[in-house]
């Protein structure tokens, strides 16, 4: 179970991330083409390696994303992803919402925003709390800390924890260039 020091190290690790996804079922072959990312604009990367936009790696059954940039085309691929098995993304930055968003399989998606439910909950407010009271740390987890309750619920669609040798491996980092247009990369 995730505890206080275990958030506190992962959050050390991933304050400049500005979105994770954590997908059940997809390869980072399938993340590729789902957001259309050629491989010669990829290189093998560590956590942290380098500039970099998007860092891709295998966890357990499935895969992590890891945004840098707003730009990237993760949110526009998920539906794509999810077909294989359900995704869950966690999306932040300073005084934007925290927007939690997770694609079933059969492709519903929920979505609202972590710190305040009722603010824009779709497809509704009764969808959100019935899907929080289903996830691993339950209602009382997401009350008390969102950020937790993300990190169990991730976990276990995954089946495996990011730990220092995951953020110590080989990754698939991902640099777009400057001078393409961000549609290029949207879905």
């Amino acid at each position: 179970m995730i505890d206080k020091s275990y958030y506190r190290w992962f959050n050390g690790y991933t304050n400049n991330v500005l979105a994770l996804t954590w997908c059940s079922a997809a390869t980072t072959d399938d993340v590729l083409a789902s957001c259309r990312i050629p491989p010669e604009i990829t290189e093998p990367m560590k956590f942290l390696g380098g500039d970099v936009d998007m860092l891709i790696g295998r966890l357990g059954t499935g895969t992590v994303i890891l945004d840098y940039s707003v730009d990237c085309p993760t949110p526009g691929a998920l539906p794509a992803l999810a077909r294989q098995g359900p995704c869950l993304r966690a999306a932040w930055c300073d005084e934007v919402p925290a927007i939690v968003s997770y694609h079933h399989q059969d492709g519903r998606m929920i979505e609202f925003d972590a710190a305040s439910r009722d603010r824009y909950p779709n497809p509704d407010l009764a969808s959100v709390e019935r899907w929080i009271a289903t996830t691993p740390g339950g209602k009382e987890s997401w009350d008390d800390h969102w950020g937790r309750a993300v990190l169990v619920t991730a976990e276990a669609l995954v089946e495996a924890s990011v730990d220092e040798e995951w953020m110590q491996s080989m990754h698939v980092g991902v640099t777009f260039p400057p001078s393409t247009p961000v549609d290029t990369w949207r879905s």
